[in-house]
C-alpha cells in the first residue's frame, strides 16, 4: 500500500467561503477516483507545530495508481485552478507501507464486466539496411540495451521486458521498416476473446513468428488493413532486473501509424482488437489506449500513405530527455521535431530520425495514465486539427511547423 499525504495552509486573504468551497471539493475526491481508499481530511490540532492549517491523507493499492490519480487531467485542472490561487504553502510525503490484515480483509477492487483490448506495447520489428548502425544508434541515443545478436537479428530492450525493439538484417532495403508491432495481453481468457473477435471479422489468424513462440505462452498475429503485423500475447519473458544503464527508457509506450485507410483502420483496432478510443483530432488522428491505461497505446493517423511514423519511449525524467537531446546535438544526430508540449498525453519530448533506422524516436518524460475510473468513464475529446492540440507551447493555428 501507499500512503499518500497533504498538509496545507490557506493564504491569509482567503475567505471563509471559498475555504470550505475547496475543502468540499477535496471531500468529494473518493468518489471521483475510486482507486483511494481510507481517505480523511481534517485540521491541524497540534499544540506544538501549527505551520498547517490542515492535512489530508488518502491510500492507494500502488504506485501506479497514485500516480495514475496526480497525473488524471481531473486532478491537475483542480490544482491549477482551485488550488494554487489560494494555497500559501503545502508539504506532501508518500510511503509504502503493510495494511493490517484485519483492513484488508474482504475488501475487493472493482472489476470491469466489458471485453478488454490488449495490454500495453511491448515490442516493434524493424528490417533495417545496416544491423550495426542501427544499434550504435539505438545505443547511444535511445538508451537500448543490446542484448542479442545474430547475422539475421538482434534484440535491445528497454526495461526488464525481453526487447523492445527487433531489429531484422534487410540489405536490400535503403530505408529501415517497421514489420510488425507486439502487444501484452492480460490473460489467456482476454486472449481467446480478441481472438474470436478477430475471426468474427472474417480475418485471417496468423501464427505468432517462430522465435517469439518461444518468448510467451500464447498468442497469434493479425495483419491490419495496411498488412501490417499485430501479434498479441500472454505472459511475455522478463529480466530479473532492468538493464544498469542510468540514462534509458522506462517504457515502450506507443506506435504512431500512418495509414491512407483512415476510416477502416481506426475500425480495426477500435472494434475488432478493442482498443479504447482516448482522443480524436477530427480528420487527422485518433489516439487509442490499452488496458495498461496510457493516454494512447496506440494512434492512428490519417496519411496519403502507410508506415509507422514514430515510436514513443518514456524515460526516467526530463532531465534524461535533455541529456538525450544533448547528445543527439553533439554527435549531429538529426533532431526531425524539437522540443514540443503535448497536450493530449501532457509529455515534453523531442524526436530523433534517421529513415535508415526505421521511424522516427520520441524520447519523453511521461505519459498520462489514466486513473482506473477514468479508463472506464472517460469521454473522448473531439479537438479540431489546430497545432496547439497537439503541442501546447505553439503560439498561434497556423504554426505547423518544425513537427
Amino acid at each position: 500500500m501507499i500512503r499518500h499525504t497533504l498538509s496545507f495552509r490557506f493564504a491569509d486573504g482567503v475567505d471563509e467561503a471559498t475555504r470550505e468551497s475547496v475543502l468540499a471539493e477535496l471531500r468529494t475526491f473518493p468518489d471521483r477516483y475510486p482507486a483511494m481508499c481510507g481517505f480523511v481530511l481534517g485540521e491541524n490540532i497540534s499544540t506544538r507545530d501549527q505551520t498547517f492549517t490542515h492535512t489530508m491523507a488518502v491510500d492507494f493499492d500502488s504506485q501506479d495508481d497514485l500516480l495514475a490519480y496526480l497525473g488524471s487531467e481531473s486532478h491537475e485542472s483542480f490544482v491549477r485552478t482551485r488550488w494554487r490561487p489560494v494555497i500559501a504553502q503545502q508539504a506532501i510525503t508518500s510511503f509504502e507501507f503493510a495494511e493490517r490484515p484485519s483492513l484488508a480483509a474482504g475488501r475487493t477492487p472493482p472489476v470491469s464486466t466489458r471485453p478488454h483490448g490488449p495490454y500495453g506495447m511491448e515490442y516493434a520489428r524493424i528490417e533495417v539496411p545496416d544491423m550495426q548502425a542501427t544499434i550504435d544508434f539505438l545505443e547511444y541515443h535511445v538508451g537500448l540495451q543490446l542484448e542479442q545478436r545474430t547475422d539475421e537479428y538482434a534484440y535491445l530492450r528497454a526495461d526488464i521486458e525481453h526487447h523492445a525493439i527487433e531489429l531484422i538484417h534487410a540489405p536490400e532495403r535503403t530505408d529501415g521498416w517497421t514489420t510488425a508491432i507486439g502487444y501484452s495481453v492480460e490473460s489467456e481468457e482476454v486472449l481467446e476473446q480478441l481472438h474470436k473477435s478477430v475471426l468474427d471479422a472474417g480475418l485471417e489468424v496468423l501464427e505468432l513468428q517462430e522465435r517469439q513462440k518461444a518468448l510467451c505462452d500464447n498468442g497469434f498475429a493479425v495483419k491490419d488493413p495496411d498488412g501490417l503485423i499485430v501479434e498479441l500475447f500472454t505472459e511475455f519473458q522478463e529480466y530479473a532486473e532492468p538493464p544498469h544503464i542510468e540514462i534509458r527508457p522506462l517504457d515502450l509506450v506507443h506506435p504512431f501509424i500512418a495509414t491512407a485507410k483512415f476510416e477502416e483502420t481506426v475500425d480495426f483496432y477500435q472494434n475488432v482488437l478493442r482498443f479504447r478510443p482516448s482522443d480524436h483530432v477530427v480528420g487527422s488522428t485518433t489516439f487509442f489506449r490499452g488496458e495498461d491505461r496510457y493516454h494512447h497505446s496506440l494512434a492512428i493517423q490519417n496519411n496519403k500513405e502507410h508506415f509507422t511514423a514514430h515510436l514513443c519511449f518514456a524515460m526516467k525524467s526530463l532531465d534524461h530527455v535533455m541529456r538525450m537531446r544533448a547528445r543527439a546535438l553533439y554527435k549531429g544526430a538529426p533532431i526531425a521535431s524539437d522540443i514540443v508540449n503535448h497536450s493530449a498525453s501532457t509529455s515534453i519530448a523531442f524526436y530523433l530520425h534517421d529513415p535508415r533506422f526505421g521511424p522516427r524516436y520520441e524520447l519523453c518524460d511521461r505519459h498520462r495514465v489514466f486513473t482506473p475510473e477514468e479508463h472506464e468513464t472517460h469521454r473522448p475529446r473531439r479537438m479540431p486539427a489546430d497545432p496547439r492540440n497537439i503541442d501546447v507551447w505553439r503560439p498561434a493555428s497556423d504554426d505547423w511547423g518544425r513537427f
